[in-house]
């Protein structure tokens, strides 16, 4: 049986493909951006709805944040809609993950990751030369499915803005309105006169639900328990789902070229956004690096998991291992701190306004809420039993973030969960 969380994830895949395909019917009415601009109007303002976000607080930060972010999203739906006019769901769809795997490359520069760029583009030049449904596919297309994948992957390096500056939702219950507002004069301006159609409407109004609300709700259950490495994993399989869809949906029958050229972007995106346990078995991790006992341990840490042994060797240079006794205080409340710990053996409680509010184990790290925002710690950590930690300096830990994105993101995560007991 699959797991729950798993299982929540396939869902919201399946829902915006098959809401993306059911938009894809209003072209001929709606025209590509008279389509995108009432879908994205649509599922705005139900999104909106849903979250219902403080607009009078906003600050002047959080717009500077949501702005390129509402940008990179307009010109990111914009380019997948006229490269649907042109090319089959299932081919946009996977030339769309060169977005992410490229994010992804960039951010640990290791070999896997570059190998994976390397085939998904493979993937992508068997796509653009391969037969289509009906011959050969207008290469227009291609290059607005391409550009889609570049505002895609500057829509994931706005969004970590978003997610420091906004809790929850609010950030996107925000982006999503004023991406359907971006995309209004060329909705008004190119859009067909059938777009105001009852039929049309009804057909872009399941398409705004399907595609926006419905995965969103999803993914925010399904990731609650999953880890991103497993929803990057599932990730992977959308652009199979996306030629599912249009080929039940719009009745897109991919030939075996194209069907190749999509398996080679799943693999690579497997590859580069999926678990990465499995990659030292393939040789990546350098082996006398990882003779070093401090290396091979943080490698076992999952807040390091996939990075090279290069990396992991350059964080144990910086790294003092330390050990303490039952009752050791290690940061307290009130007081200022530049230390980032990692909890190698041994158990930790944390307590704020002398009340215990979890305990920490093997791979859980404390300290990071002081150093990302500055100023004193946010709760009292004790060791209950003797226990090893790894420990990190101020400025170790700035140099570790700033080189390592994947880091920063479980970290800034881990910082939103924890912010409520500020």
């Amino acid at each position: 049986m699959i797991p729950r969380p798993i299982l929540l994830v396939l869902l919201s895949s399946t829902s915006i493909q098959v809401g993306t395909a059911i938009a894809t019917t209003a072209f001929a009415e709606a025209g590509p951006l008279g389509a995108v601009w009432l879908r994205a109007l649509i599922g705005g303002l139900l999104m909106f709805v849903w979250v219902r976000p403080n607009v009078r607080e906003i600050r002047r930060t959080q717009i500077l944040a949501v702005a390129p972010y509402s940008i990179a999203l307009s010109a990111m739906v914009a380019c997948i809609y006229l490269a649907l006019d042109r090319a089959p769901l299932g081919v946009v769809s996977a030339i769309l993950m060169l977005g992410p795997l490229t994010v992804s490359a960039l951010g640990s520069r290791g070999p896997l990751d570059l190998a994976c760029v390397g085939l998904a583009a493979a993937g992508v030049t068997v796509l653009a030369l391969g037969g289509g449904t009906s011959g050969p596919i207008d290469p227009i297309g291609i290059v607005f499915a391409l550009a889609a994948a570049a505002a895609f992957g500057a829509y994931i390096v706005a969004g970590k803005r978003v997610a420091q500056q906004f809790e929850g939702l609010s950030g996107l219950g925000l982006a999503l309105p004023l991406s359907a507002l971006l995309l209004t004069p060329l909705g008004l301006a190119l859009g067909q006169p059938g777009m105001w159609q009852p039929q049309v409407l009804v057909a872009l109004a399941a398409a705004g639900l399907l595609a926006t609300v419905i995965p969103f709700a999803l993914e925010l259950t399904a990731l609650r328990s999953l880890s991103a490495p497993t929803f990057g994993l599932l990730l992977s399989f959308e652009p199979a789902i996306a030629a599912l869809a249009g080929f039940v949906i719009r009745g897109q029958r991919l030939e075996l070229p194209r069907v190749l050229g999509i398996a080679m972007v799943i693999v690579a995106s497997a590859g580069s956004l999926g678990p990465r346990g499995w990659t030292r078995r393939l040789g990546t991790y350098n082996r006398a690096l990882m003779a070093n006992p401090t290396v091979a341990a943080l490698a076992r840490i999952p807040l390091f998991g996939g990075l090279s042994a290069r990396d992991l060797s350059a964080i144990a240079s910086v790294t003092e291992e330390r050990n303490v006794g039952a009752g050791d205080v290690l940061t307290e409340q009130g007081a200022g701190g530049d230390e980032f710990f990692i909890v190698a053996d041994g158990e930790v409680a944390i307590e704020v306004s002398g009340r215990e509010v979890r305990r920490l184990g093997p791979g859980d790290y404390l300290g990071e809420i002081a150093l990302v925002f500055g100023g004193q710690r946010t709760a009292t950590a004790t060791a209950l039993r003797p226990s090893r930690l790894y420990v990190l300096g101020e400025a170790a830990f700035s140099a570790l973030v700033k080189r390592q994105p994947r880091i920063e993101d479980k970290i800034l995560t881990t910082v939103t969960e924890r912010m409520r007991y500020r």
